[in-house]
């Protein structure tokens, strides 16, 4: 987020020894570190470092304040710190001017909000020699001795330099460090020097309208071999805001996370720093032989109504101007989450009077935030459309769990373009009818589940006989269910058998004629007849 001053009187007050009174940036506060025990600030002092081999020979009275940024770093350096030195400044305080504050050695600063009002404002490192003995530049002294590891918070308006001269590795951090001027090192004595650069919620302003202003031609630049990591950090109206010409033999790799880039690389602009033939928000050159890896994650590139980039993109890779080398080192684009335009240029796509002579060196590619920009075996980027999608993790419901229909994703990259929707449990699937000897009811047969439900008692029907008893046998008879057709069977008993006689002979009885035998029958009925009479004769006898 980028941070402004508060209009606290643009005019500045003049004190009576000539000296500027610059007030101090209204910024989101950071939190405040001091030593152990805090400092009781003493008049115009505003850094603190105190280190016993630091202590002035005869300085009964020394306190370890130093009145500027400036005047604390020389005691650094004078006193060869055998472990990394820590400077804390005043909370808000102003730290002086400062252009080319030497650093030998390894340190943190605490900034406490507190900033560096003018000069050019930056740490410089490798560029002259210095005398340890003295804190001055002389040839009696030293380049960069050993590899060094600077940490500085909360200092805004700083900057860092260096025209590299020897091989030490530096690695520079800055954290929440606002209206920086620039970071800026070249390898022109020494390309075996590596740095390595992190800012992390940082900002830098080419306006003319801010009191801390950024170098408005570039403001993080290194042909070196090293690994740059820029996060949550703003660059506002900056010609060519990340300029890397890589010129070492070996691996650069940069990084740009949640970044924004407001206004820089317009036409005025270019034009006003002469940076037409290579300007644009974020360059990228490498030599021949070099390899740059460029990795861009959720940035921005804004432009204001009006103002339009100079015509190279927002992402500029390898050299198009007249002149350059027409074999040009790797330069590889990781890029996700931005929206940007990206050209890439040969030599010769700029004539000698910095207007396009050849547009067929140069090529622009529109890449929406959707898409994922992959390094390609060519040496420069691959962009995925997502063109050609695929379903993953599709499920189907069931009766015990929810199904999902399955996310359409990038065949290629595996991005999700289209999250899928829960789908609700199905109902039961009911097979045939289950049943024991008093009840029945339905199971469900979807795999895993086995669910009962429609249970209840048998509703029989009438018993029919399906097997006569018989006095040799028994017989059954069965009834059943009008519902699910379950059978219940019961067994008839065999029939008894006829009695017999005292020798075993079956008693028998006469004859009956055969149906039909007319004569028999009435021979039967007179002979019943006459039996009749008979019998009614002799009871007449008997009551006279």
């Amino acid at each position: 987020m980028r941070k402004r001053f508060a209009a606290l009187g643009l005019a500045c007050a003049v004190a009576l020894s000539g000296a500027v009174a610059v007030p101090a940036p209204a910024y989101a506060e950071t939190p405040v570190v001091l030593p152990e025990g805090g400092v009781v600030w003493e008049g115009e002092k505003t850094v603190y470092y105190k280190d016993e081999s630091s202590k002035p020979a005869g300085d009964k009275d020394y306190t370890g304040q130093y009145a500027t940024m400036v005047d604390a770093l020389k005691a650094v350096y004078q006193s060869n710190p055998e472990q990394p030195a820590t400077l804390y400044c005043k909370p808000k305080a102003d730290v002086g001017a400062m252009t080319h504050g030497h650093v030998g050695d390894s340190l943190t600063i605490y900034g406490n909000d507190a900033y560096v009002s003018s000069g050019e404002r930056d740490l410089e490192f490798d560029t002259w020699k210095y005398d340890r003995a003295t804190g001055n530049q002389g040839n009696s002294g030293a380049f960069l001795d050993e590899d060094v590891s600077v940490v500085v918070k909360g200092l805004d308006g700083i900057a860092a330099w260096g025209q590299r001269n020897t091989g030490h590795v530096i690695t520079l951090a800055f954290e929440d460090c606002q209206d920086m001027q620039r970071v800026y090192f070249t390898n022109t004595n020494n390309a075996q020097g590596k740095i390595n650069i992190t800012l992390d919620g940082c900002s830098f302003d080419g306006t003319q309208d801010g009191m801390l202003v950024a170098n408005a031609g570039t403001t993080v630049y290194s042909n070196s071999d090293g690994d740059i990591s820029i996060k949550n950090t703003s660059f506002n109206e900056i010609a060519v805001a990340l300029n890397m010409n890589h010129k070492a033999a070996g691996t650069q790799n940069i990084s740009l996370e949640n970044c924004t880039f407001t206004n820089c690389a317009t036409e005025k602009l270019s034009a006003d720093q002469k940076t037409t033939t290579y300007g644009a928000p974020v360059r990228v050159v490498s030599k021949k032989g070099a390899v740059t890896n460029l990795e861009i994650s959720n940035c921005s590139f804004v432009y204001s109504d009006g103002m339009v980039n100079c015509g190279n993109g927002d992402i500029l890779i390898g050299d198009g101007r007249h002149g350059a080398d027409a074999e040009q080192g790797v330069v590889t684009l990781a890029m996700n989450g931005t929206d940007a335009d990206v050209m890439v240029q040969k030599a010769g796509y700029f004539g000698t009077d910095g207007k396009v002579a050849n547009a067929d060196q140069g090529t622009l590619t529109e890449v929406p935030a959707d898409a994922i920009v992959t390094p390609d075996e060519g040496g420069h980027f691959e962009v995925d459309l997502h063109d050609v999608t695929k379903v993953v993790n599709a499920k189907e419901a069931t009766c015990t769990s929810e199904g999902y229909t399955g996310d359409t994703v990038c065949a290629k990259c595996g991005k999700v373009l289209e999250q899928g929707k829960v789908i609700a449990k199905v109902d039961h699937v009911a097979g045939g009818w289950q049943s024991d000897a008093k009840e029945h009811w339905h199971a469900c047969t979807n795999e895993g589940c086995g669910a009962e439900f429609d249970r209840s008692a048998h509703t029989f029907g009438d018993w029919k006989v399906v097997k006569e008893a018989t006095t040799e046998a028994t017989g059954s008879k069965e009834r059943v269910c009008t519902v699910c057709g379950h059978k219940e069977t019961m067994e008839l008993p065999k029939l008894e058998k006829p009695a017999t006689g005292e020798k075993g002979e079956t008693s028998k009885k006469p004859a009956l004629p055969q149906t039909g035998d007319v004569a028999s029958l009435m021979a039967l009925a007179a002979s019943a007849s006459g039996a009749t009479a008979l019998a009614a004769g002799l009871f007449s006898r008997k009551r006279r």
